[in-house]
């Protein structure tokens, strides 16, 4: 093989690592209110960063890749915590949205009260009930399995 071929497929193996490092980039952002963008990022800067080469700069097409795939990976980050943040923020500083949660959460229970009654007979919750209630049975202390 000549050198200048060999050079040659070396570019052209980086042009397309920069080229598919671009599209992952968009595809993050594209994808971060539809699913998991972590995914795309993470694959577009690893892209980006396999088509420098042994070169001491990255390809214009990779670069835009790598700033595409880091706003992904930092606009998800940044709305996963806002999603697992806003509710312990909501209940702790809002007290009708706690007021609406608890009604919420009994109006639930009330619910599987209901089913488990109808599944297992009256019979069968007010043992569970009684079982609960004294702290016996074989989730308590002492209790065996």
């Amino acid at each position: 093989m000549e050198p200048d071929t060999q050079y040659n497929n070396k570019e052209v193996a980086a042009d397309r690592l920069a080229t598919a490092s671009f599209a992952m980039g968009i595809i993050s952002l594209v994808s971060i209110l539809c699913c998991c963008p972590f995914i795309f990022s993470a694959i577009g800067i690893v892209l980006a960063l396999l088509s420098k080469g042994a070169e001491k700069t990255l390809r214009p097409r990779a670069k835009t890749g790598l700033i595409l795939s880091v706003a992904g990976l930092v606009v998800s980050l940044v709305l996963t915590v806002v999603t697992i943040a806003f509710p312990f923020v909501m209940y702790r500083t809002n007290p009708e949205f706690r007021k609406n949660l608890n009604e919420a959460m009994e109006k639930s229970l009330e619910q599987d009260e209901e089913l488990f009654r109808q599944i297992y007979g009256d019979d069968a919750y007010e043992q569970m009930y009684e079982i609960f209630k004294s702290g016996e049975g074989p989730f308590s202390e002492g209790g065996s399995l």
